[in-house]
């Protein structure tokens, strides 16, 4: 009789087992979980094997065009060709300049820029011809690169200038009509020399069209902080400057650069 009560308790418990602790065995089984009771091999197997899939994904993420400067890159001499095309229009003046560009990291720009300035402007409805001699300008100053990071040779951005410039004008075929005796008069101012100084902002464009030849364009704001006087009236062209009344100028460039280093147009970053 207490075989049967054994044998009864024995098929209870197999029962109960199979009811909870199986399944719970088979969850672990199919569903591994992260705890300190697994080797330490296999811990430092899956650590490992996760730091490496990071590290792919990273450098497909990270991989990114960098535009690696060096310290000199090349100097750039620049011919404005916009006054010499307006004299083809009929422009009575012109300022007829070169310039020298220094790359520093594709970033900053050092300029020196000189040139010649002259004028022979009459006035449709005046009785005169204003005439400035041939005369020496020169501007200094600094253009910075808004994209020096992007990996193209081409540049935009802006820049400050300094001119200066000391000249000889007058004014030529004066006519003086007097009413009273009916008769004509025509005469001539003696030259003047004067000094004229100024500041310039500059906004810049350049387009690499082959190689190291460029093409480009610079729009200015020129601010005249002092230019001399003659006691026959106020110049009406400065050299560099331009016509005094005009703040406004512009100019089209052709250059070439003469390189001094090499550049890596990409690298890849890589975060471990």
């Amino acid at each position: 009789m207490w075989h049967n009560s054994y044998i009864k308790y024995i098929l209870l418990c197999v029962v109960l087992w199979t009811m909870t602790v199986a399944p719970a065995l088979a969850q672990r089984v199919v569903t591994p979980v992260e705890s300190n009771d697994l080797p330490m091999e296999i811990i430092a197997k899956r650590a490992e094997k996760a730091r490496l899939d990071t590290i792919a994904t990273d450098t497909v993420a990270k991989k990114e065009p960098i535009h690696n400067a060096p310290l000199l890159g090349g100097l750039l001499i620049t011919a404005d060709v916009s006054a010499p095309f307006m004299n083809l229009l009929g422009t009575q003046y012109g300022s007829y300049e070169v310039g020298v560009e220094l790359d520093l990291y594709h970033r900053f720009f050092p300029v020196v820029e000189v040139g010649v300035g002259t004028a022979q402007y009459a006035p449709t409805n005046n009785n005169y011809t204003f005439n400035c001699a041939p005369s020496l300008y020169g501007r200094v100053g600094l253009n910075y690169n808004f994209f020096y990071n992007n990996g193209s040779e081409s540049f935009i951005g802006v820049g400050l200038r300094y001119g200066l410039t000391t000249f000889k004008y007058n004014w030529d075929n004066i006519t003086l009509s007097d009413n009273y005796w009916d008769s004509t008069v025509v005469t001539s101012t003696p030259y003047e020399t004067a000094f004229a100084h100024w500041g310039e902002i500059a906004v810049v464009l350049r387009v690499q069209i082959y190689k190291n030849f460029y093409m480009g364009w610079s729009g200015r704001y020129r601010l005249l902080i002092d230019c001399g006087s003659s006691q026959y009236g106020n110049p009406y062209f400065i050299p560099g400057f331009g016509p005094k009344e005009t703040a406004f100028g512009f100019t089209y460039t052709v250059g070439y650069n003469i390189p001094f280093g090499t550049k890596e147009e990409e690298k890849e970053i890589v975060e471990l």
